[in-house]
């Protein structure tokens, strides 16, 4: 039985999807593909979805199948009930990265801003001794420290006596940024991943799922910035393309809904048949790295490759968008077993869009268990 706020949250999400990317579809769905679609999920999710996103999937790649899973049904059904959404403002804090991953290689960290407080390697220090730290930089990063989306914020800053290029203040930088963020330097990587875009540290996406305590890989992306750009997310500008299984590329990468697909990068590299440096390193370590995560089953992991073809961990993501586009459906040959998971388990994230209870044993029932 799916809760009143989950229904008015997917009006919601197909409302501006219809708004702004139905409208480039250039194919239509047979009455056969519909059929199909709406058996498949009668079946495996217990209702009907609307169609909308498969006709936008099979519209852009050429690739029709019902296992799509529609961003709506995504966002509002499965991740709050594969992950614990109660938890992902702790685990999910880039603050904490280095505590949460004291094993993986992370970009140096500058400073940290936690609930107000400013750190050093972990030291207390005041505002004051935090601005000096940032008063002279050459090409760091800033960004919010909590979860965000579509690498919202993230910018690369140099300053000098105090002071950013356009003459700001670093003072008035913190305050834009509020009480949480984080200062880092600036990754130096791969030639491979620079070729790419040399602006924009350009990150491999994967996306695991615990099963057990055997994590699977459901595909790898390569998200590539644009010329002159420092984020590399595809919802700010970037392309997109998937990583075969022998860490090449395929012919096409995809941006957005209004673009044809990319052959070349905008510094014109060739993608097909280009291969990524480290992909199997890559994966191990997302492997590793997800049984710490004992809250979420699944997990979006953005990770870089340095100059020494070590991967360098970058952030991980509990509701991480799925690039449907580019590799198909997001949950291969697991999507009947994770719409069962949906249908059958309680959404925590009932209550961020608007239900605050939630409770996993009710208290008499402990109280009996005890007595």
């Amino acid at each position: 039985m799916f809760h009143r706020n989950e229904i008015k949250y997917e009006k919601y999400v197909m409302y501006h999807f219809k708004k702004k990317s139905l409208k480039w579809c250039r194919k239509t769905l047979t009455k056969q593909q519909e059929k199909e679609i709406q058996d498949f999920y009668l079946k495996h999710l217990g209702r009907k979805v609307d169609t909308a996103y498969h006709r936008y999937f099979y519209s852009r790649n050429g690739f029709f199948s019902p296992r799509y899973i529609p961003t709506y049904v995504y966002q509002s059904q499965i991740i709050g009930r594969l992950n614990d959404m109660r938890m992902k403002s702790s685990y999910a804090d880039k603050n904490q990265y280095e505590r949460l991953f004291p094993q993986v290689k992370q970009p140096k960290t500058i400073l940290k801003c936690v609930n107000g407080f400013y750190h050093q390697d972990d030291r207390p220090i005041s505002k004051e001794e935090a601005i000096l730290l940032c008063g002279n930089l050459q090409e760091a990063i800033i960004k919010p420290s909590l979860e965000t989306s579509r690498g919202d914020h993230v910018a690369c800053i140099s300053t000098k006596d105090g002071k950013l290029k356009n003459g700001k203040s670093v003072e008035a930088l913190f305050n834009v940024y509020g009480k949480n963020f984080i200062v880092q330097e600036r990754i130096k990587q791969h030639a491979k991943m620079s070729a790419l875009n040399p602006t924009s540290v350009n990150t491999i996406r994967i996306l695991t799922y615990r099963r057990g305590n055997d994590i699977e890989i459901l595909y790898g992306v390569i998200r590539i910035g644009r010329k002159g750009k420092v984020v590399d997310n595809e919802s700010s500008g970037g392309i997109t393309t998937q990583i075969n299984k022998d860490s090449s590329l395929p012919k096409y990468a995809y941006g957005a809904p209004s673009e044809k697909p990319f052959e070349t990068t905008d510094s014109g590299v060739v993608l097909d048949g280009y291969q990524i440096p480290s992909y199997e390193k890559v994966e191990e370590l997302v492997k590793e790295l997800h049984l710490q995560l004992p809250f979420f089953k699944l997990a979006g992991w953005d990770i870089a490759i340095g100059e020494d073809d070590d991967p360098i961990f970058i952030e991980w993501n509990p509701r991480a968008d799925l690039s449907q586009t580019t590799v198909g459906p997001a949950f291969g040959d697991f999507t009947e077993e994770i719409l069962e998971i949906a249908r059958t388990q309680p959404n925590t994230r009932l209550y961020e869009i608007g239900e605050t209870k939630f409770v996993d044993i009710e208290k008499n029932e402990v109280a009996s268990f005890l007595r």
